[in-house]
């Protein structure tokens, strides 16, 4: 019996986008054409099928558009099925970030889980202060978790300049980024203050929410780090601070703070000077220091 090897060929795979891309370029054999706009894309349903599985499901034998010769698109645009398409029939994406919305849309509506991961590897990489609250929206807008988070991060580690130079995209910002921010452990340079006003401002701008979500997004302040009579002000500032399960928690961040001036007083009170030195630093430590940025 003879033998057989089976050998792989990388540039046959190549040479197949090539020739379907020169087809595609001389318009010829091509069978169904894509509208976008006032726009018409000559295209072959063979390679669409095998690579969306939006177009799979399309040209299924039981569809009526399987034998169509022109399928409309209106919910895509243009420049992002031009880009699309570029990708299918050569496998390179051409993204800026003016085009990424577009394009990302388009992989998502059309399916084309390649070109969205793509998509979400280029935000993850490209991140900066300019552009974090706008890929952290376009992330939660397209469920891309890892571009989402690395967003998230992005923000917190930058909100010492987005509060004082980029406020409204902060503002602008989806509820869930804003909540994964205010529980960063670290925020360079933020004190507590500045992250309560930017969540009442951001209710201001995005309201009304049903009482539900705005009670889950002030939850994740952390009122025990601010100081009491700031606290006792900004309790009085919005509407959003009256409800009943936030009064709570700042009168639990009041008790506390008024529990351990207590008992640093009765400790200093027992102890040796030198003892009390110890103690009175231990306790100022423990109820005045915010661990967000060292800032008393």
């Amino acid at each position: 019996m003879d033998s057989y090897s089976v050998l792989y060929s990388s540039s046959h795979r190549t040479g197949l986008l090539s020739g379907f891309q020169r087809l595609r370029s001389q318009r010829k054999m091509c069978d169904v054409v894509l509208e976008a706009g006032s726009i018409s894309f000559p295209c072959h349903r063979a390679l669409l099928a095998s690579s969306s599985d939006y177009f799979w499901a399309l040209f299924g034998e039981t569809t009526a558009e399987r034998l169509a010769g022109t399928i409309s698109l209106p919910a895509l645009t243009p420049e992002g099925l031009d880009a699309l398409l570029d990708f299918l029939y050569s496998g390179w994406l051409s993204i800026s970030p003016s085009t990424l919305p577009v394009v990302l849309e388009t992989a998502r509506y059309l399916q084309v889980e390649t070109a969205v991961a793509i998509c979400e590897r280029y935000m993850t990489d490209g991140l900066t202060a300019e552009n974090c609250c706008d890929y952290a929206n376009l992330a939660e807008r397209h469920t891309l978790s890892n571009a989402l988070e690395a967003a998230n991060q992005t923000i917190a580690m930058e909100m010492g300049s987005l509060i004082k130079e980029s406020r409204d995209d902060l503002l602008g910002l989806n509820i869930e980024s804003l909540m994964a921010v205010l529980d960063a452990d670290e925020m360079p340079g933020i004190k507590e203050e500045g992250l309560i006003k930017l969540a009442l401002d951001w209710l201001d701008e995005n309201g009304p929410l049903p009482l539900l979500k705005s009670n889950l997004l002030l939850s994740h302040l952390r009122f025990g780090l601010v100081a009491p009579s700031d606290l006792t002000n900004i309790s009085h500032t919005h509407i959003a601070m009256a409800t009943p399960l936030i009064r709570s928690q700042l009168t639990r961040a009041l008790d506390s703070k008024q529990s351990g001036h207590s008992l640093l007083i009765s400790a200093i009170n027992k102890q040796t000077h030198c003892c009390s030195l110890d103690i009175f630093f231990s306790f100022f430590g423990l109820f005045s220091i915010n661990p967000k940025d060292g800032c008393v």
